[in-house]
């Protein structure tokens, strides 16, 4: 499955079907983030920590246009349970994924401040992943902005015009600068803003439409090709219990 290009691989499935990989610090809005593109409660949130099942660790939705949106949640940066649980279900979560990524959501609660653990967290599982290319799939997803508008006292809080200004003005005025530096650059600029809890149908079509938007970019920089973690090369299956069977070398 691995080859030269660290893990990318040609693309097996129809190319209408998209996939995204949900990753992020715990409490950030990661499967609230997955809940809401998926326009149903599927995802547990962080203040419920039992384990992920591998039945809602990944679900489909249909566009409007009748093309198809996969989410794979993870386990998030700082889950308190055992390691061993932590990778089983990250493990799963990549066994999910074994015909290719589109896209990882990193996603980032803006009601927070982002510091060098944050980042740090971030860059350990880029080096887990171990693709030479894999800041191209990245889209850094920011969500809560919302919240913060609306303690501006700014009217039409989920406005996405309005939600990007507030963080792209953050950007510019250097206050995320280790984020910035570390994350955004080397991701292409390919940042997004999104509001978990708005049930508006406008605004489901426009986030929807950029975040695909986006994933079709990626696909032309990376001429149709996803990404695979290296750790499926050692992954022969996972059965019901979260045991992993590797691959005899």
């Amino acid at each position: 499955m691995g080859n030269k290009h660290g893990g990318t691989v040609a693309r097996k499935k129809d190319y209408d079907n998209y996939t995204v990989m949900l990753v992020g610090k715990m409490g950030a809005g990661k499967s609230s983030l997955g809940n809401f593109l998926l326009k149903r409660e599927v995802f547990k949130a962080a203040d419920n920590m039992s384990r992920v099942t591998a039945k809602n660790m990944s679900e489909c939705t249909s566009l409007a246009d009748g093309r198809t949106l996969r989410i794979i949640d993870t386990p998030g940066f700082g889950d308190f349970r055992s390691s061993e649980e932590v990778k089983k279900d990250l493990a799963e979560a990549f066994y999910q994924a074994k015909d290719g990524v589109d896209a990882f959501l990193f996603v980032i609660s803006s009601a927070e401040r982002i510091g060098r653990e944050l980042v740090k967290h971030f860059e350990m599982f880029a080096e887990f992943m171990q693709h030479e290319h894999f800041y191209d799939y990245v889209i850094p997803v920011f969500t809560k902005v919302d919240q913060r508008l609306q303690k501006k006292g700014e009217k039409d809080i989920y406005s996405y015009e309005k939600q990007e200004r507030l963080i792209n003005s953050e950007l510019e005025n250097d206050q995320l600068d280790i984020f910035k530096n570390k994350i955004i650059g080397r991701a292409r600029q390919n940042w997004m803003c999104i509001s978990n809890l708005s049930k508006d149908a406008f605004y489901y079509k426009v986030i929807t439409n950029r975040l695909i938007g986006t994933i079709e970019s990626i696909r032309t920089q990376r001429k149709g090709m996803v990404c695979t973690p290296r750790i499926l090369d050692k992954v022969k299956d996972i059965d019901e219990n979260g045991k992993i069977e590797e691959r005899k070398s």
